[in-house]
């Protein structure tokens, strides 16, 4: 593989009881047509066998393998990748997803050649399972970022996408309060200081929703995170106002 001075991106892999799924999330980067990367895994803590069915990579050269003492949650797992990424450029790959051909050469040439842009991001296609059955047909999730408000709804795809480490630094991360929309705070935060180029009509990234994902979480839990993110951002974009204490 070379020293760490060869790597350009980092897919950072946080995971939790994802041992049905992980070990085709794995093979699905590690046949990416591309050279420069390494994956980094860390298992939060997981009750099933996630750890074990890692360990079959523990001496592959792109492989770096970590594990909580405690389970500390996606964000903070999340951050403490960023933090170890040797990549300038970061891909979050979930560990019951799938990666396709092309992800990685495709958005770092898009990051090498357009300096002005933070991240990147593609369409992406959804697989609605359970128990190992499609609950309906495959569909694409394909939102152009730079047509709609961000403070309405999550706009940019998160699995998948590419993103400048140090600008995921110097925003401060992922939130580590939420449970599962972590991602939403980031963006909204990068879309302050950078731009963000959407790639209408390219598909690079499966994502696999069932019952046991992160993503599928209460209403009642998703409403009240959405709220609290979205009046921190109220506040860093246009300062604290007296309405917002009933805005939402």
């Amino acid at each position: 593989m070379g020293n760490k001075s060869d790597i350009k991106v980092t897919v950072a892999m946080p995971a939790y009881n994802a041992a049905k799924y992980i070990q085709e999330a794995i093979e699905s980067i590690l046949s990416q047509d591309y050279e420069a990367f390494e994956l980094l895994i860390m298992d939060d803590c997981s009750r099933d066998n996630t750890w074990k069915v890692l360990q079959r990579y523990k001496k592959h050269p792109r492989v770096r393998l970590f594990k909580n003492r405690k389970n500390l949650g996606v964000g903070r797992t999340r951050n403490k990748l960023v933090r170890l990424a040797r990549g300038i450029y970061i891909t979050p790959c979930d560990a019951d997803d799938i990666m396709l051909s092309g992800n990685l050469k495709r958005l770092s040439n898009f990051l090498d050649g357009h300096k002005k842009y933070g991240a990147v991001y593609a369409d992406m296609l959804v697989l609605e399972t359970k128990r190992g059955r499609l609950l309906r047909p495959p569909y694409v999730v394909k939102i152009n970022e730079t047509f709609k408000w961000d403070l309405l709804q999550n706009l940019v795809n998160h699995p998948g996408s590419m993103i400048r480490k140090d600008l995921v630094i110097k925003v401060g991360g992922y939130d580590e309060t939420v449970y599962s929309i972590d991602d939403w705070d980031l963006w909204l935060k990068l879309a302050e200081i950078t731009k963000i180029k959407y790639l209408k009509g390219e598909i690079y990234y499966v994502w696999r929703r069932h019952p046991g994902a992160l993503s599928c979480i209460g209403e009642r839990r998703w409403q009240k995170e959405c709220n609290m993110i979205l009046v921190r951002a109220i506040k860093r974009r246009y300062g604290p106002t007296q309405p917002l204490k009933g805005f939402l």
